[in-house]
């Protein structure tokens, strides 16, 4: 029996799948359910350079299952939130691992300094130098209330050629995965998401369009990546993963063009 249901966002049911043949990365798919709607979640997680330590994107609830499948493949020692949303059990992981290292987008360690340890305003940590490369989405303001809505960073592991992004970009599925069917609620929220939310985000929310698009650019044309893992959503592959990510990101250049 697998550890965990079977869902859409997690077909087999497993605590961990392996994304790579080298054993480089990880990640462990789960249900994240928002007014009972399934719109999956996704941890990422990568065995740097040394063999041992972990680096891990975007912390899922902690729960044994979990616990036990990271660390049989190495000691945590770095837990990245990537935006302002995916922030709920970082806390969890900070006090399960004492000795690793919280990062957080620009702005998250001034909101919760009793948990992040640094600030990833300043581009690359030294310990990582090497393995990642980061963009930071430093271009958006959220109407009336002001200040950056997901502030999000994306990052390349440049060794396995992997992107792991979270709310910048999204891939639900359609029909069945893997055996299991996606939800009518979840077939609904991708609609919403793709035909409402985005445009909304890119037209409204995206304050400096021209940096939006010169950081698309860098992700999408200048990093060399092969891989592509979303926090919500399928991971894709190839040339199948850069069309989807150009298409996506380039909705606000087609809009401009229209106008």
């Amino acid at each position: 029996m697998p550890p965990y249901e079977p869902t859409w966002s997690n077909p087999r049911g497993s605590a961990i799948d392996a994304i790579d043949a080298e054993g480089r990365v990880f990640a462990c798919a789960r249900p994240f359910v928002w007014n009972n709607i399934d719109v999956g979640g996704r941890m990422g997680v990568v065995r740097m350079a040394d063999g041992e330590s972990l680096w891990v994107h975007s912390p899922t609830a902690l729960d044994e299952e979990t616990r036990r499948a990271v660390t049989s493949l190495g000691r945590v020692a770095h837990v990245v939130s990537p935006n302002y949303e995916h922030v709920k059990y970082a806390a969890q992981w900070k006090e399960a691992f004492p000795d690793a290292v919280l990062y957080g987008c620009p702005g998250l360690k001034d909101r919760m300094p009793n948990v992040y340890d640094v600030d990833l305003r300043d581009g690359v940590p030294e310990s990582w130098r090497g393995e990642f490369e980061l963009a930071w989405f430093d271009c958006e303001e959220t109407p009336i209330v002001g200040g950056a809505f997901f502030n999000e960073v994306v990052f390349h592991h440049v060794p396995s050629e992997t992107l792991f992004l979270t709310d910048i970009f999204w891939n639900y599925p359609s029909g069945v995965v893997d055996g299991a069917r996606v939800p009518p609620g979840t077939a609904a929220w991708k609609f919403l998401m793709d035909r409402v939310y985005l445009p909304l985000y890119l037209n409204a929310m995206v304050t400096d369009k021209e940096r939006f698009l010169q950081i698309s650019k860098r992700v999408c044309e200048e990093w060399d990546w092969s891989t592509l893992v979303p926090c919500h959503g399928t991971v894709e592959r190839g040339e199948k993963a850069r069309t989807m990510l150009r298409e996506h990101l380039g909705a606000l250049r087609r809009d401009k063009a229209r106008r």
